[in-house]
C-alpha cells in the first residue's frame, strides 16, 4: 500500500462498523423496504435536511479552497425542491457539534466529514431506483436528493478521492480526517435514531 493510497485504507477501517451501524438503523432500513411508506421517505428527508444544512454552513466554508468544485456538490437545494415538491416542511435540528470558533471544522476534519457525504451520493443511486420503483417518485417529483450528482456521481466521487489523497499526503492530518468522518457516521446514525 502506497502512502497515496493509505488514508482510504484507514477511512474503510476506521469507519466500516459505524457506516454498517448506519444503514441499520430504522428508518435507513425503512427506506429500502418493499412497503416504503411515504412517511418514512419524508421523515428521512427531513432529517437528512438538518444535515446537509450543517455542511453548507459549517463545512463548505472551510473546504472552499480545498475543493475546487466544491460550488457542484451544493445539494441543499435538492432536498429543499423535494420537501417543497411533496409539501413537506422540513425539520430544524442541530445533527453536529462542533467546539471551534464560529463553529467551523478545521479543513482536514472537514474532509472527513466531506468523505461521507459524498459517499452517500453512491448509495443514493441505490436508493433512488428503490424509490422511484416502489413510490413512483422521480427526481423532478421528489426525488432528486438521491439522484446526486446524475451521471456525474462516479467522477466527482473520483475527484473528492483525489484531493482527499493528494491532501493527506501533503499534510499530516489523517488522524483529524478519520475523526471527521467517524464523527460524522456517530452523529448521523444518532440523529436518524433520535
Amino acid at each position: 500500500m502506497t502512502h497515496y493510497d493509505s488514508i482510504l485504507s484507514k477511512l474503510r477501517s476506521e469507519t466500516g462498523v459505524l457506516h454498517t451501524e448506519l444503514e441499520k438503523t430504522a428508518l435507513s432500513k425503512a427506506l429500502l423496504e418493499e412497503n416504503v411508506s411515504m412517511e418514512n421517505y419524508l421523515l428521512y428527508l427531513q432529517k437528512m435536511r438538518s444535515v446537509v444544512d450543517f455542511y453548507k454552513n459549517c463545512v463548505f466554508p472551510v473546504l472552499i479552497d480545498t475543493l475546487a468544485d466544491l460550488p457542484r456538490r451544493r445539494r441543499l437545494e435538492m432536498i429543499d425542491h423535494d420537501l417543497n415538491r411533496l409539501s413537506a416542511k422540513p425539520i430544524e435540528q442541530n445533527v453536529f457539534n462542533i467546539q471551534n470558533a464560529g463553529g467551523h471544522p478545521p479543513v482536514p476534519y472537514a474532509l472527513g466529514c466531506m468523505y461521507v457525504m459524498e459517499g452517500s451520493t453512491l448509495g443514493g443511486r441505490i436508493i433512488l431506483k428503490h424509490i422511484e420503483k416502489h413510490l413512483g417518485l422521480l427526481p423532478s417529483d421528489g426525488a432528486s436528493f438521491f439522484e446526486g450528482y446524475g451521471a456525474e456521481t462516479g467522477q466527482l466521487w473520483k475527484s473528492f478521492l483525489t484531493t482527499l489523497q493528494t491532501y493527506s499526503l501533503q499534510n499530516d492530518a489523517d488522524a483529524a480526517i478519520v475523526a471527521g468522518a467517524t464523527d460524522t457516521f456517530r452523529s448521523i446514525k444518532n440523529h436518524l435514531e433520535s
